[in-house]
């Protein structure tokens, strides 16, 4: 009887092969969703500025290898397995561009402000790129430092200005300031306009977060408030409850 039925179902997934669906081409129209694949690939290979591929395999290998000897024998397998996923996974949300642009915007407007100074003074472009780079931080001179290496190499200022017009911080700004180069309008007075925006993005931003403050402060409060009160005011209530119907 089992073979019989185990049969019926293999000619019957056969024919299922050879003969499919007539309407098996048509599709219902609808937004595009993403692939699983896609969506795993996304996960491995993590956001934009997140470590290498490669060393978080690396350190969760070494994590696992660690617990795996700490460990008991199933704990230590379990740990050999999961503490890579979670490194590959896990470290690739870890940004280190997003606080790089945090600073960058910061210094914005100042940086903006420093370049115009240098320019209305009669400094060439290179000379003041590089006076900016060595009075701010690291990070803006780390993204100034790409035009004024470009403009040491005798690349025009349309053409150098053009590596940072894909940037998240200096996109506007390399986008007019290209512009007002294969133009020739004034430089200086474009550069006061942004540093102004500049200004206001960053007191935006300042009074966004004083507004939110007491909004996040909350989930620390109550994890701290909720606790305190059920030891000190539930707990004590409830033992003195049961001791008196234990005492009865």
């Amino acid at each position: 009887m089992i073979n019989v039925m185990l049969g019926i179902a293999l000619l019957s997934m056969a024919c299922w092969i050879l003969a499919p669906d007539p309407h098996h081409r048509l599709r219902r129209l609808g937004p595009a969703r993403p692939l699983a694949g896609g969506q795993l690939a996304r996960l491995v290979r993590g956001r934009k500025g997140a470590p290498p591929l490669t060393a978080r395999i690396l350190t969760g290998l070494a994590a696992g290898l660690v617990l795996f000897t700490l460990l008991p024998s199933l704990m230590g397998a379990l740990a050999l397995v999961v503490a890579p996923l979670v490194a590959v996974v896990g470290g690739g949300q870890l940004s280190l561009t997003r606080r790089f642009d945090a600073v960058v915007q910061e210094e914005l407007a100042d940086t903006i402000e420093l370049l115009a100074v240098c320019l209305s003074a009669g400094a060439p472009m290179r000379h003041a790129l590089a006076v900016v780079a060595d009075v701010q931080g690291v990070a803006t001179s780390a993204v100034l430092s790409k035009v004024s290496g470009l403009l040491s190499m005798g690349v025009p200022e349309q053409q150098a200005w053009q590596e940072l017009v894909e940037d998240d911080v200096w996109g506007p700004v390399a986008r007019d300031v290209a512009r007002s180069a294969r133009s020739g309008t004034s430089l200086v007075e474009v550069l006061h306009v942004h540093a102004e925006e500049a200004r206001l993005a960053t007191r935006e931003r300042a009074l966004q977060r004083a507004r939110t403050a007491g909004v996040r402060s909350v989930i620390p409060l109550m994890a701290c408030f909720l606790p305190a009160f059920v030891l000190v005011g539930v707990l004590p209530i409830i033992a003195g409850l049961l001791e008196g119907l234990l005492s009865s």
